[in-house]
């Protein structure tokens, strides 16, 4: 197959199990890991000896999530002694939600149907995404090594879709097929990963701790960082050994680190886990770290809110606003106005012109016959479910009337009107002169007419702890932290995407820099530091 007969994907939810709501999520999660890993988790839990999380270990993993868990299955394999933290009652973190999208060139998936890309490619397109504002070193790392890791994956009996890989519409798309997707999601790879931990926690090469929360770094006497103390049950417990890999996530989930970094997204949803609270960002920060990126998040556009109650989660629905999904629908603001082309390609344009708008919310404004026209409007919404949320009134306003739909919706009614106007106008024209739409099917003019409010939400933060090409922790002056390593989350999305969403490189780095940190901190411990040293 040519780079001519490109597969493609519509965009779809970023979230697998949008379904679900947060507490649905972990509770689930916590079910199957107590039900899949009885062995560790009585070792790790309460039942743990204080001797157990006293003793020196080669490496301490904070964080068994998309990150931590491929770095503590390397470290195993490599022969270190670990000790693998969370807080939470089971194992996976991000990977219980998460469509573990994954951008790579030269895969093995690739090269079978007949794909020509490169790496060097794939960085090209990271960095002109991302406006220039990623690490070069750090994109460079993850392409150089994504394919490997997705051949990884594929070798431990991770299922993809059968059409990966796609160009995915999602994000700005990539000129070539280089989206993998799990079956299923993150949940495919996690259940994977959970049974490669056992069999390493069994070996005797891990052991793993929940319920623990990390709570500070510990240094020893000339700034080298030796353990971590964490609280668990209302006791602190030490953990030391050679070195300490940050994998904690993200702080989507922290409203005081979104207020303090981020006071222009406040109105935007966190779509994530109630986990993330950017518990390594802030330890790391204490160790003397250098934060980055902190003063980016981009939301994007979609999900449904009814203007009191602020979703918590993607259970709430969200709207296929692709053009081939949902033809004939207006965006308009919260002042009546269109802002955008909402057919246009790009989504990146979409998503910094919702940044522009009053509190990030916008109203997808449609007729009855763009109502018959698609049948899917809501992801996971029959036509039956809709029609009585329209009867209902709160989530889907409905009315027989503009001016009576604006007032429903909170909006100037002679704005909104004036703005359907114009736009019925281009669309007799065949012509947008505001905002270049060229799909222009037809009018919004047949009643009842229906509004639908939606706001930003977002999955990930951009700013985190700065490493170097080796993963280690930098403080300001652009030295290294001895001993302090991160991966995944923890360094924010923006040293690999920039100033943008760049598909797959959130969770293809957080796979390829997991392993990577645990062979980097290996490297570190068994080069500099024996095994009487550590504490």
């Amino acid at each position: 197959m040519s780079n001519d007969q490109k597969p493609t994907i519509p965009r779809r939810n970023f979230i697998q199990t949008a379904a679900l709501g947060l507490g649905a999520t972990v509770a689930a999660g916590a079910t199957v890991a107590q039900a899949a890993t009885p062995a560790a988790a009585k070792e790790g839990t309460a039942g743990a000896s204080e001797d157990a999380s006293a003793a020196p270990y080669d490496l301490i993993i904070v964080g068994a999530g998309t990150a931590g868990l491929p770095a503590a299955i390397q470290a195993a394999d490599l022969g270190a002694k670990v000790a693998l933290l969370d807080k939470n009652p089971a194992i996976g973190g991000m990977l219980h939600v998460t469509g573990s999208h994954l951008s790579a060139a030269n895969t093995r998936m690739q090269i079978q149907k007949g794909f020509i890309d490169a790496p060097a490619t794939h960085y090209r397109d990271i960095r002109k995404i991302g406006r220039y504002q990623n690490d070069s070193e750090l994109v460079k790392l993850d392409v150089e090594n994504a394919a490997a890791v997705v051949d990884w994956l594929q070798d431990l009996g991770v299922e993809f879709t059968p059409e990966s890989p796609v160009i995915y519409y999602g994000h700005e798309v990539y000129g070539v097929p280089r989206t993998h997707m799990p079956l299923n999601g993150g949940r495919t790879v996690l259940e994977v990963f959970r049974k490669e931990l056992e069999e390493r926690i069994a070996r005797g090469n891990v052991t793993l701790f929940t319920g623990v929360k990390a709570q500070s770094l510990i240094k020893a006497p000339g700034g080298r960082v030796v353990g971590v103390s964490c609280e668990q049950g209302g006791a602190t417990r030490e953990f030391r050994g050679g070195a300490v890999i940050l994998t904690t996530g993200g702080y989507g989930a922290n409203n005081d680190m979104r207020n303090q970094y981020n006071p222009g997204h406040k109105s935007a949803i966190y779509g994530g886990l109630p986990h993330a609270t950017g518990d390594g960002i802030r330890m790391a920060q204490e160790a003397g770290a250098k934060l980055v990126h902190m003063d980016n998040i981009i939301p994007v556009p979609g999900i449904l809110y009814d203007g009191k109650n602020r979703p918590t989660s993607m259970g709430s629905g969200r709207i296929n606003l692709s053009w081939e999904k949902f033809r004939g629908s207006v965006w308009v603001n919260k002042n009546g106005e269109r802002f955008v082309n909402e057919d246009g390609f790009g989504q990146d344009d979409k998503e910094r012109a919702l940044m522009r708008q009053p509190d990030m919310t916008f109203f997808v404004l449609f007729d009855e016959k763009a109502r018959l026209a698609n049948p899917c409007i809501v992801n996971g919404w029959s036509m039956d479910k809709f029609e009585a949320e329209a009867a209902r009134g709160v989530i889907v306003k409905k009315a027989n009337s503009i001016e009576a739909l604006a007032r429903s919706m909170g909006v100037d009614a002679a704005k909104l009107k004036d703005t359907i106007a114009r736009y019925n106008a281009s669309v007799s024209a065949g012509h947008d002169a505001e905002f270049g739409r060229d799909k222009l099917q037809f009018p919004v003019a047949q009643g009842p007419f229906y509004g639908l409010q939606t706001i930003g939400f977002f999955l990930l933060t951009m700013g985190g702890v700065k490493v170097n090409y080796r993963l280690e922790a930098e403080d300001e002056n652009g030295q290294r932290i001895a001993g302090l390593f991160a991966a995944g989350e923890v360094l924010g999305n923006g040293q690999l995407a920039g100033d943008g969403l760049v598909g797959g490189m959130s969770v293809t780095p957080s796979y390829v820099f997991g392993r990577l940190s645990a062979r980097y901190a290996l490297d570190y411990v068994r080069g500099v530091l024996n095994r009487s040293s550590y504490t």
